[in-house]
């Protein structure tokens, strides 16, 4: 029998019927909490979602496209997670738009007890764009979602400044001891002792949590870097979660919605869940619930069985 009992961490801004469906995915796949925060100025979700046992809910932050917040949310989480004293093996860090899409995590990851699949794309130097995230105090009115919007054009010359070394609107607050900065992928799973060590790391180093308050995408710097600076980084392997991006100018900073097209990516390689979903593409969905709904089926002996 599975020792696995994973620590579920979502973060929630829109769509409880979507929701829902990853909600009861987990709830009847595996042993596990979820831990779930609503963006506070959609805090109405909170009353569409299941309620059990298993599910704890809150609504903290409003967290703003680039903004600090979303790191905020996850390390909520993450206390939240701690503080329940239960005894979990692993925590997965993901978003309310994902779904699983293949049986056998819980076995792959007792397989696998110590990685932490994760996806770091590089070391971050100063001669890197990306190194104006943490080193420009980004005005907040900048962080503004639209692909296409006029800001959007400011925070590229911003950051192109920034890699030939100018640097404006500097991020004046520091921290203690050098650094090594990564760059990834939000989302990860990885063992609890991965969670617990970056919620210790946080609460002795308030100053790299503060140095992070105007940084811009910090969720794709802040718990890499952590982690990468851990002695955990000597186990790290590619995430299990499929996300595509768009290959234009208007998609290609953020994931685009899986559609039917996709599936045969999906099966073709070693993913577990994947994101985005979207209810709009209703056939996707269908398939992986249908897929999954099966595994249930067997799983109980086929027995009457019901996802929902």
């Amino acid at each position: 029998m599975s020792k696995i009992k994973i620590a579920y961490l979502l973060l929630v801004h829109k769509n409880a019927n979507q929701v829902n469906i990853f909600i009861n995915q987990l709830l009847n796949y595996g042993d596990c909490d979820i831990f779930i925060h609503v963006d506070c100025k959609n805090s109405f979700l909170e009353s569409q979602l299941i309620r059990t046992p298993q599910i704890h809910i809150i609504s903290k932050y409003n967290v703003r496209w680039g903004s600090f917040e979303i790191v905020k949310a996850a390390m909520e989480l993450m206390r939240l997670a701690k503080a329940s004293g239960n005894d979990y093996s692993h925590v997965y860090l993901g978003s309310g738009q994902d779904l699983l899409v293949k049986k056998g995590l819980y076995e792959y990851l007792d397989s696998k007890p110590n990685i932490t699949f994760i996806r770091i794309n590089k070391r971050i130097t100063e001669n890197d764009r990306e190194s104006a995230r943490y080193r420009i105090s980004w005005p907040k009115k900048l962080m503004v979602r639209n692909d296409m919007h006029f800001y959007r054009f400011i925070r590229i010359f911003l950051q192109f400044l920034c890699k030939t070394g100018i640097v404006l609107f500097k991020n004046n607050r520091v921290y203690k001891d050098s650094l090594l900065f990564y760059e990834g992928r939000t989302w990860f799973i990885a063992p609890i002792a991965v969670m617990d060590y970056i919620v210790e790391y946080v609460n002795k180093r308030v100053d790299f949590y503060d140095y992070w308050e105007d940084s811009l995408a910090s969720d794709l710097m802040f718990f890499q870097t952590i982690i990468m600076n851990s002695p955990f980084r000597e186990k790290i392997e590619d995430e299990l979660m499929y996300v595509k991006f768009g290959k234009t100018f208007k998609t290609m900073n953020h994931p685009v919605t899986i559609t039917n097209k996709d599936v045969c990516l999906i099966e073709a390689g070693n993913f577990f869940c994947a994101r985005k979903f979207e209810l709009e593409e209703k056939e996707a969905i269908d398939y992986f619930i249908n897929k999954i709904r099966q595994i249930y089926t067997q799983l109980h002996n086929n027995k009457n069985f019901s996802l929902f």
